[in-house]
C-alpha cells in the first residue's frame, strides 16, 4: 500500500488532477462509521472465528502423515496468519520451504521463499527479503511461482526506494520496481488479484483515473464482501478518489475497506488508520481516536513495532486531539473570564447604586 501511495504522489507532481470527480454513488458516511464502531465492539468474535480456523488447520497438520498433503496444509496456515500475526506467518512459510525441500520440489521451494520474502518486506525486513529472493532458483519456478517471485522483488524494491534519502539510489530502485511490475503483468492471469492491483497502479501512475475507476468497478464486483480481497479492492478505489479530490468517496471506500478487514480479523490494518486521520482533519476527534487506537492495537498484534507508514497518521491524530483539547480549554477560560468580568460589573453596579442611595 505504501508503494502505491508513492506512485500516486509522483503522479500528482507530474500533472494537475481534476478538482472534483462526479459520482452517482450515494453515501451515508455516518451510517458507515456506526457500522465500523459496532464491528470494533464485535471484534473479539471475528478474532475467535479466525482462531477457530487456525486451530482446525493446525490439528489437521499435526495428524497428517503424508508430506505432500502437509505442505498444502502448512501453506493454508501461512495464508491464515499472513494478515493476522506476522511471526506465525514467517514460521509457517519456513515450514513450507523445509517440507518442499524434503520432497525435492524446487518449484515449491522457490515459490515459498518468494512468499516469505514478501512477508519480510511488508514488515520492513528488507535485508531478509533480499536474502530469500537471491536463494530462489528462478528456472525451477512455474507460472504461479514466477508471479510470487516477481511480485516480491517489485515490493522490496519499492520499499527500499521509499526509505533511502539518496536520490540516485531511489531512482534506481524505483526503476527496478517498475521493471518487476511489468514482469508480474506478463505472467499473472488477467483479472487475478495481482493483475488488478498492478493494473490500478499503472493507470494511476498515468493519471488515467476514469479508466482506473472502470477497472475498479470490475474488481469490486469480482470480490465478495467481508473478505480481505474486497478490503484491498476498496482501498485502491479510495486512493483513486483521493487523487480526484472527492473527499466523501475517499472516506466511503476507506470505510468499506476497514469494515471488511475488521470482520475478517485482519490485524495488518491500513484503511482504518487512514480513515481515522481524515476524521481527525474533519474535527471528529473522538471517533478518530477510537479508530486510531483500535487500528494501532491491531497492527501491534500483527507486528510488535510501528512501521513507517503508520507513524505519521498516529502523530497527526494525536496533534489534532491536543489542538482540540487546547481549543476547548481556551474556550472554557474565555467563558470563565467573561463570567468573572460580568460579575465584577454587576458588583460594581450594585456598589454605585447603593452609594447614590446613601
Amino acid at each position: 500500500m505504501r508503494s502505491f501511495i508513492i506512485i500516486l504522489l509522483i503522479s500528482a507532481v507530474a500533472g494537475v488532477v481534476p478538482a472534483t470527480a462526479q459520482s452517482d454513488e450515494s453515501v451515508d458516511l455516518n451510517a458507515l462509521y456506526q457500522q465500523i464502531g459496532e464491528a470494533i465492539s464485535q471484534s473479539p468474535q471475528y478474532v475467535a472465528e479466525r482462531e477457530r480456523q487456525i486451530t482446525a488447520c493446525r490439528d489437521r497438520l499435526m495428524n497428517e502423515k503424508d508430506v505432500e498433503k502437509s505442505v498444502t496444509i502448512a501453506e493454508e496456515l501461512f495464508l491464515l496468519y499472513q494478515p493476522y500475526k506476522n511471526d506465525s506467518a514467517l514460521h509457517y512459510a519456513e515450514m513450507c520451504i523445509s517440507l518442499a525441500d524434503s520432497l525435492n520440489r524446487q518449484d515449491l521451494v522457490g515459490r515459498y521463499r518468494s512468499m516469505l520474502a514478501y512477508q519480510c518486506s511488508t514488515t520492513d525486513r528488507h535485508a531478509e527479503s533480499l536474502e530469500q529472493l537471491r536463494l530462489v532458483n528462478k528456472s525451477a519456478l512455474d507460472k504461479k511461482g514466477l508471479v510470487d517471485y516477481y511480485h516480491a522483488w517489485m515490493h522490496v524494491c519499492g520499499e527500499i526506494g521509499s526509505y533511502t534519502q539518496r536520490g540516485d539510489v531511489q531512482l534506481r530502485y524505483y526503476a527496478m520496481q517498475d521493471a518487476y511490475r511489468d514482469s508480474v503483468m506478463m505472467v499473472a492471469e488477467e483479472n487475478s488479484e495481482e493483475w488488478f492491483h498492478l493494473k490500478m497502479d499503472i493507470l494511476n501512475a498515468r493519471r488515467q483515473y476514469q479508466d482506473a475507476l472502470e477497472l475498479s468497478d470490475e474488481w469490486i464486483k469480482k470480490d465478495t464482501d467481508d473478505t480481505h480481497e474486497a478490503a484491498y479492492a476498496a482501498f485502491y478505489r479510495s486512493m483513486v478518489y483521493d487523487k480526484l479530490r472527492n473527499e466523501d468517496m475517499v472516506r466511503y471506500w476507506l470505510s468499506k475497506s476497514a469494515l471488511d478487514d475488521i470482520k475478517c480479523a485482519v490485524m495488518n490494518q491500513a484503511s482504518l488508520l487512514f480513515l481515522a486521520e481524515h476524521l481527525a482533519n474533519d474535527g471528529d476527534i473522538s471517533r478518530a481516536r477510537r479508530f486510531m487506537e483500535f487500528s494501532r492495537a491491531c497492527n501491534l498484534t500483527f507486528c510488535p513495532q510501528m512501521r513507517a507508514y503508520q507513524v505519521n497518521p498516529v502523530i497527526n491524530i494525536i496533534e489534532k486531539s491536543s489542538e482540540s483539547a487546547q481549543s476547548r480549554t481556551n474556550l472554557i477560560i474565555m467563558i470563565a473570564v467573561g463570567v468573572v468580568v460580568l460579575l465584577l460589573i454587576a458588583l460594581l453596579t450594585v456598589f454605585v447604586i447603593r452609594k447614590k442611595q446613601k
